[in-house]
């Protein structure tokens, strides 16, 4: 392969790298969220195939944030070696994000780094020692679905297909995800304070864990910019490279 391709190749993978393939759900696959969480703006959540840059790092099957700019918008993103929405377990974990995506708009929507849900998420985090079993807002979501013995994987076990129509589904449906922003801030106090202390505190608590979600927000924006930029030169590069090569195995042909 000659230096132009292999430098658009290369710029190719480095958008990838960044910005995950959006893709469509399945049909059946929305029927089912929308038959589990009645009240969810289905059409207000992005699947994406692949998780982004720095995020993959974490090492999770999926992870669902709030869009960079979009105010009403929650992107979920899935490790393409999970990414299964013909099977039980993987309908699961589309179903598991999903549930993030219900808990982030009933959290509040925001602009921007200012997202209710992933400063509640945070300070829920610091709550529980930054660890990821145990997290409360995770621990819900795999009451209905993203394990082996959540409710959905349970129901659907035996099938090994999960059907849109089955009459179970309407025994397991979420109305909400019963996520209320300030009573989750103020359980996620970390001190057992008075009472009376306890309401003082949850601006200072909100602040910091706000601050905390801004300045990985930004961090993502400065990562996603210089690599957006960086691709457009590599691929700016490749072009002109391909160009220059092609001119000169036309001349050399000629000659």
């Amino acid at each position: 392969m000659r230096l132009g391709a292999r430098l658009q190749t290369q710029a190719r993978r480095l958008w990838r790298w960044l910005f995950p393939e959006r893709i469509e759900l399945p049909e059946e696959v929305a029927r089912l969220a929308r038959a589990l969480y009645p009240t969810l703006d289905l059409g207000a959540v992005r699947f994406h195939r692949g998780v982004p840059h720095l995020i993959r790092w974490t090492g999770g099957e999926a992870i669902t944030i709030p869009a960079l700019f979009a105010r009403r918008c929650t992107c979920v993103y899935v490790d393409p070696e999970h990414y299964d929405p013909g099977s039980v377990e993987g309908v699961g974990t589309l179903l598991h994000e999903a549930y993030h995506a219900l808990q982030a708009q009933e959290a509040g929507w925001g602009l921007g780094p200012f997202r209710p849900f992933l400063a509640l998420y945070f300070a829920c985090g610091a709550a529980n020692g930054f660890r990821y079993k145990g997290h409360p807002l995770e621990e819900d979501a795999y009451v209905l679905a993203g394990r082996r013995h959540s409710r959905f994987e349970s129901a659907f076990a035996r099938v090994g297909r999960p059907d849109p129509g089955a009459a179970i589904l309407a025994e397991l449906a979420a109305a909400s995800s019963g996520v209320r922003s300030w009573p989750a801030l103020a359980r996620s106090l970390p001190l057992a304070l008075p009472r009376w202390l306890a309401p003082p505190l949850l601006p200072l608590w909100l602040l910091l864990w706000a601050g905390a979600a801004a300045l990985v927000w930004l961090a993502r924006l400065l990562v996603e910019g210089i690599g957006a930029a960086l691709t457009g030169v590599l691929w700016s590069l490749g072009f002109v490279l391909s160009s220059l090569e092609g001119l000169f195995h036309r001349g050399a042909g000629h000659g």
